[in-house]
C-alpha cells in the first residue's frame, strides 16, 4: 500500500514539472509572437502613414468639412446670443418707455416712478431727438451749400466769359477796339483838355424862399428894403390902408423896387372884420383901392388878421375868391411878433432845417426888431443857397 502511494506521489510530481515546462515554453512563444505582431503593427501603420491612398483623401476632406460645419454652428450661434441679447434690451427698453396708447399714469405705476418725473424724461428724450436732427440738417447744409455755391459761382463765369465773347465778336466792337489801338498808337497831346465842371444852379434845383411882411408900412419899411437890396431879395408886404395913406413914399418904394404889394384889410381887429363875409370883402376892397390911388397898382393877394383859422368861414372864404382875391396864408411862423428880439432868426432856421417845406413862406413883420436882425437871417438864407422871391398870382396858394 505504502509503495503503491509513493509511486503515485512520483507521477503526480512528474507530471506537474512536465505541465511546468510546458507553460514556460507556451510563454516564452507567446512573447515572442506578441513582440511580432506589435512589429507588423508599426510597420503597416508606418506603411499607411506613409501612402497616400484616395481613401486617405476622402476621410481627410471629411473631417475638415466636419470641423467647417462646427466652426459655422459655433459662428451661428454667437450671433444668436448677439441677437437675444439686442431683443433684450429692446424689450428693457420699451417696458422703460411710455407705449403709445398707454398713459404717463400707467406707465408710472408700471415703471414705479411719479408723473412729472416721466413727463421730464419724456421732454429730455424729445429735446434730445429734435437737437439730434438739427445737428445733422446742419451738417448736411454745410457740406451741399459750398457745392452749390461752387457751381452758381462756375456759372456765373461761364455766363461772363460767353457774354464778353459776343461782345468782342460783334462787328460794331470790333470797330471800336481797331479805332482804339489806332488812337494808341497816335502821339496824345501833353496837356489834354478837361470839360468845364456844371455850374452850381445845373447841379442842383433851384431852392426858393419867400419872404412876406404883415402890418406896414412902417417907419421902419425903407431899412427893410435897403436889407433885402443888399441880399438881391425880393418880398411881399401884406398892407394895411391906413398905413399905405400914412407912408405914402415907403409904399411906392415898395412897387419901384420890384416887391410885391399884397392886402391886409384895414381894420386889423378881429372883432371888426370877421363880422361877415360882406365886412371881410369890403375891407379888402378898400385897401385895394387905397394901394391903386397911391401907386396906379392893383392887387388881388391878401392875408386875413392873424391868418386863415379860425375866423374864415367857409363862406367867407367862398366870397373873398368869387370876388378875385387870393388868400395866402403862412408855414413858418418867425414869432418875431412875440420874442422881439434875435430868437426868431434861430426859430426860422431850425424850421426851415427841420420841417420838409418844399418852399417856404415865412411869416415876418414890418417893425424895428425884425428889422434889426433881419440881415442875420438873409445872410442865412444866402449862404444855403436860397433865392428869395416874391409871390405872385401864378404860385399855388398856402392854406392852413
Amino acid at each position: 500500500m505504502k509503495q503503491k502511494e509513493g509511486n503515485k506521489k512520483g507521477w503526480s510530481n512528474s507530471v506537474k514539472k512536465i505541465a511546468i515546462g510546458a507553460a514556460v515554453v507556451l510563454i516564452s512563444l507567446g512573447g515572442v509572437a506578441a513582440v511580432e505582431k506589435a512589429q507588423s503593427s508599426t510597420d503597416k501603420s508606418s506603411m499607411e502613414k506613409s501612402v497616400d491612398s484616395p481613401e486617405e483623401k476622402m476621410k481627410t476632406e471629411a473631417i475638415q468639412q466636419e470641423e467647417k460645419k462646427e466652426q459655422a454652428s459655433i459662428h451661428k450661434n454667437e450671433e444668436q446670443e448677439e441677437s437675444n441679447q439686442a431683443s433684450q434690451e429692446k424689450e428693457n427698453q420699451a417696458e422703460n418707455s411710455v407705449e403709445p396708447n398707454q398713459s404717463i399714469e400707467e406707465a408710472a405705476k408700471q415703471q414705479n416712478k411719479s408723473i412729472p418725473d416721466m413727463k421730464a424724461e419724456e421732454e429730455k428724450e424729445k429735446e434730445k431727438v429734435q437737437k439730434e436732427k438739427k445737428s445733422q440738417e446742419t451738417e448736411e447744409k454745410k457740406e451741399t451749400k459750398p457745392k452749390v455755391d461752387e457751381e452758381e459761382k462756375a456759372d456765373k463765369e461761364n455766363k461772363e466769359e460767353k457774354k464778353q465773347e459776343n461782345v468782342s465778336s460783334s462787328p460794331d466792337n470790333k470797330q471800336e477796339q481797331a479805332s482804339s489801338q489806332q488812337s494808341q498808337n497816335q502821339t496824345t497831346p501833353s496837356t489834354p483838355e478837361l470839360p468845364t465842371a456844371p455850374s452850381r444852379e445845373e447841379n442842383q434845383e433851384e431852392k426858393v424862399v419867400y419872404l412876406t411882411f404883415d402890418d406896414g408900412p412902417s417907419t421902419h419899411t425903407q431899412e427893410i428894403l435897403q436889407i433885402l437890396d443888399a441880399h438881391n431879395a425880393k418880398g411881399t408886404f401884406f398892407m394895411l390902408g391906413p398905413n399905405m395913406k400914412r407912408f405914402p413914399e415907403a409904399t411906392k418904394a415898395i412897387v419901384e423896387g420890384g416887391h410885391e404889394p399884397a392886402l391886409h384889410g384895414v381894420s386889423h381887429d378881429a372883432q371888426q372884420i370877421y363880422q361877415s363875409k360882406d365886412t371881410v370883402v369890403g375891407e379888402m376892397k378898400e385897401a385895394q383901392d387905397d394901394l391903386y390911388n397911391l401907386t396906379g397898382v392893383r392887387t388881388n393877394l391878401i392875408r386875413t388878421p392873424y391868418g386863415s383859422v379860425p375866423y374864415m368861414k367857409p363862406e367867407y372864404l367862398a366870397a373873398v375868391h368869387q370876388n378875385g382875391f387870393e388868400l395866402w396864408d403862412w408855414n413858418i411862423d418867425s414869432l418875431d411878433w412875440k420874442y422881439k428880439d434875435a430868437r426868431y432868426v434861430n426859430g426860422v432856421i431850425h424850421d426851415i432845417e427841420t420841417k420838409s417845406f418844399k418852399e417856404p413862406v415865412i411869416l415876418l413883420h414890418d417893425k424895428q426888431t425884425t428889422a434889426q436882425h433881419l440881415n442875420d437871417l438873409l445872410d442865412y438864407l444866402s449862404a444855403h443857397g436860397y433865392k428869395m422871391k416874391p409871390l405872385d398870382d401864378t404860385l399855388p396858394v398856402v392854406h392852413f
